[in-house]
């Protein structure tokens, strides 16, 4: 089979479910991480035989995207501000708006010494990798409540070559905050998802993404941010940064809750697509 009658069947098999658009997006992607080819070559190589292992490779994955599984976890990896990244449905994908903020941060902080950072709900590890990568002097640690998310994510440190310092702990037990220093800058994109939204997400998100990672309860929808930001009390150094990636229709709540506890200079960014997306607040 050529690489042209694999595109084919790939997008055939799945445009039914996920619309032309989106099957090609996966398909392409599908692609980029079983063929070891630059993307200029590859259009020479389209009507040629397929390689075995690859074509191998393709054919196999094409039941499991069927059954909605993302094609991040059929492939096993992603990227990220332009890194590789390994991922499992033990933790979340990271998302185009992710890397918006932590290009935000960078562009921000970049020129700053002695940098302590903090990433809350690491996840796969994403924004504290990158941020390591491109701020190789700072000192960043990053937590998690899931030990199988803390074993992805040092997996990815090690895979970028990232000095990154990985932590188990849960947020909201105040018990165990005392053990952390103090940072310049605190970041997290917490869950955020309120339970009444699911009606208006895909099946591949609700049924194999980790739902710790996405979702909280309507009746506190804040309790990450609220919780995160009375830590951040206890362990921003004066004039230190917090960062939140937030819910588009919790902005306001958010800045209320802030100002309430004291922090100053709140600023609300949106994303790409002009949607409240961002908070940052000073201590």
């Amino acid at each position: 089979m050529t690489y042209s009658e694999l595109e084919k069947r790939v997008i055939e098999s799945i445009q039914s479910l996920y619309g032309q658009t989106e099957a090609r997006s996966i398909q392409r992607f599908l692609f980029s991480c079983y063929a070891d080819i630059d993307p200029a070559r590859y259009l020479l190589l389209r009507m040629e035989e397929a390689e075995p292992t690859f074509e191998k490779n393709v054919l196999e994955a094409i039941p499991i995207l069927a059954e909605f599984v993302p094609v991040q976890y059929v492939t096993g990896k992603t990227w990220f501000c332009g890194h590789e990244f390994f991922v499992t449905p033990d933790v979340l994908i990271p998302r185009p708006e992710t890397e918006e903020l932590v290009t935000m941060i960078i562009k921000k902080i970049s020129h700053q010494k002695d940098l302590r950072i903090l990433d809350i709900g690491t996840g796969s590890g994403a924004i504290a990798i990158s941020l390591a990568i491109s701020l190789p002097i700072a000192q960043i640690s990053a937590i998690d409540i899931s030990n199988i998310a803390l074993e992805v994510s040092e997996k990815n440190a090690f895979s970028n070559k990232a000095n990154v310092k990985f932590i188990q702990a849960d947020i909201l037990d105040e018990n165990c905050w005392p053990g952390f220093s103090s940072y310049n800058l605190i970041v997290s994109n917490p869950p955020y998802v309120k339970q009444s939204e699911r009606v208006t997400m895909k099946r591949n998100v609700l049924d194999y993404e980790p739902g710790l990672a996405l979702f909280v309860e309507d009746s506190d929808p804040l309790l990450f941010y609220r919780r995160i930001s009375e830590f951040a009390l206890k362990h921003l150094e004066p004039k230190g940064e917090l960062w939140f990636e937030i819910n588009e229709t919790e902005a306001e709540n958010i800045n209320k809750m802030l100002i309430v506890l004291g922090f100053s200079n709140i600023q609300v960014y949106k994303d790409i697509n002009s949607k409240n997306r961002f908070v940052c607040a000073t201590y």
